[in-house]
């Protein structure tokens, strides 16, 4: 069995009801508005490859994530922490028994910043001669319980019951598999690693008020977790000699699968994609916005051209978007259209074999009947 390293992330609260496109349609007035708003500035963003085929793909590529690190606000983070070294304390591992299968689990904490702690869980298989091992480093989306959730650490057997009906453990699949997992607090949704949001002035969201406190700053809230899911990623090709550093795959559902695609797009130790439930059009033709207002990040539409623009930061790595069926959070005709424009980016990029698009059967869940066989096929894993 040939390694790898995994992220995997997860999910908002799944709207009711389909979002047919009668439920997209706003009035006359504000939908004229809305509709050209949002086309006009797709139509004129100067780093979308759309206006930017007079160079090479690559070139193209270099410019457009030079500009996205910009927008969502890394490039002020490394700049405000430029004196600042994260660390990573670990807590002693305990062996788990499942299903046959056994592995280590440890707890740690991620100091990404000052006055900043991210709790983890560490999963590790049991040593049987294997040398090199996959990573699968695992952030949850909107679920306050997210990291424990992903790795099996259950309040209860509601918990887990429920967890387990929606194949929600990613964490434990994988450790199952032969990697090693590492599942941080995702910052701003997880309790453990949130802001409060004092008198409710921000909705009673933690996650909005995250995104209040950061865009003051000049920060996103997509930004700050993208730096936390990379200073892990840092420290655990630093220190986890078990680890095969060319095999990178990071996943997620929903929330988490947004932060997937903005840190595969920017970061390229990441060998393999699969945002669930979430890799869709930012806006819907009628301006209609799919994901939670934490995940916004000003100017992408205008800059870059839109959130599909990001798979032609990913490509020609791999990448697997999966939706479900009966989702109640996005569109199928937005994702049919975001879809079609990742997969002409994957082709210019000379990857289109790397690309797959695939519906689930269900709602807003991970798929993982999808997703193993595809990360098997591409790290070629016996």
């Amino acid at each position: 069995m040939r390694p790898a390293i995994l992220i995997l992330l997860s999910a908002l609260p799944i709207a009711g009801g389909q979002l047919t496109p009668e439920r997209l349609r706003y009035p006359d007035r504000p939908g004229t508005f809305l509709k050209g708003l949002h086309q006009s500035a797709v139509t004129g963003a100067p780093y979308s490859w759309q206006n930017q085929q007079d160079t090479s793909f690559e070139h193209w590529q270099k410019r457009a994530r030079k500009r996205l690190r910009e927008l969502i606000g890394l490039n002020q983070m490394e700049k405000n922490l430029a004196d600042f070294q994260p660390s990573v304390r670990m807590q002693p591992e305990k062996i788990v028994t499942q299903d046959g299968h056994s592995w280590h689990r440890a707890k740690g904490v991620l100091r990404p910043e000052p006055e900043v702690e991210i709790p983890f869980w560490m999963l590790t298989p049991v040593n049987n001669g294997i040398t090199q091992r996959p990573l699968a480093i695992c952030a949850h989306g909107h679920d306050t319980d997210g990291w424990n959730t992903y790795a099996g650490v259950y309040r209860d057997n509601q918990h887990r019951d429920t967890t387990l009906a929606k194949d929600g453990d990613i964490a434990v699949q994988a450790v199952k598999q032969g990697y090693v997992c590492l599942v941080p607090a995702t910052r701003g949704l997880a309790a453990a690693a949130a802001i409060p949001d004092l008198n409710g002035r921000h909705g009673n969201r933690a996650c909005r008020a995250q995104l209040i406190h950061s865009l003051l700053a000049g920060r996103t809230a997509i930004g700050e977790r993208v730096w936390d899911v990379q200073r892990l990623l840092d420290w655990a090709l630093e220190n986890l000699i078990q680890i095969d550093r060319s095999r990178i795959l990071m996943t997620g559902n929903s929330g988490g699968g947004v932060l997937t695609a903005y840190t595969a797009a920017l970061d390229e130790r990441v060998t393999v994609a699969i945002p669930s439930c979430s890799f869709t059009a930012a806006t819907s033709r009628t301006g209609y916005v799919f994901h939670c207002d934490c995940c916004v990040v000003p100017g992408l539409q205008s800059e870059l051209g839109g959130f599909p623009e990001l798979g032609g930061l990913i490509a020609p790595r791999a990448l697997l978007t999966v939706h479900g069926k009966k989702d109640g959070l996005h569109s199928h005709d937005d994702v049919q259209r975001a879809m079609a424009h990742v997969e002409q980016l994957f082709r210019a990029a000379g990857g289109e074999s790397h690309f797959l698009f695939q519906w689930g059967e269900q709602g807003h869940q991970f798929y993982p009947e999808r997703m193993w066989p595809f990360v098997t096929r591409e790290f070629d894993i016996d």
